[in-house]
């Protein structure tokens, strides 16, 4: 019941990016954004519960800063690159998510989940990766697939 809950009141929190630097910019592997998009790092704890219940849920227990129930996101500019090779960042275009809305981001309305790939120096699109995983985890036929 209590993970239900965090699928139907979760607050999807995103923030605008600040003028300044481009941190990041200068590394050649480093992951570009979009204004058109919203992003949030994460790491493999969250796909693995994305896969588990479908969706971009916050964790269970209070956050850092005494937050709860909430899942923080930034939308892209021009001053925000990712360029940590350990992180996962989870991809949603800006029509999807406005911030405050409440109720779990849907997997299904994801359109990346970003991961750096040592071999090519970059970060590389896994999603159709994902949602293949998700299919087989939920026996779904993936030629159904919307």
């Amino acid at each position: 019941m209590e993970e239900d809950s965090r699928i139907e009141t979760a607050r999807n929190r995103v923030f605008e990016t600040k003028d300044g630097i481009a941190l990041g910019k200068s590394y050649s592997f480093a992951m570009r954004t979009y204004p058109t998009l919203i992003y949030r790092t994460t790491g493999m704890n969250q796909v693995k519960d994305i896969i588990a219940c479908g969706y971009v849920r916050p964790r269970e227990g209070k956050l850092k800063g005494g937050h709860k129930n909430e899942v923080f996101w930034s939308r892209g500019s021009n001053k925000l690159y990712y360029y940590n090779k350990g992180a996962i960042i989870l991809e949603v275009p800006i029509e999807k998510l406005e911030d405050n809305q409440i109720g779990a981001m849907p997997f299904e309305d994801l359109t990346g989940i970003w991961q750096y790939n040592p071999e090519s120096d970059s970060f590389e699109n896994r999603i159709d990766f994902y949602k293949k995983v998700y299919d087989e985890v939920h026996n779904i036929n993936s030629k159904t697939r919307k």
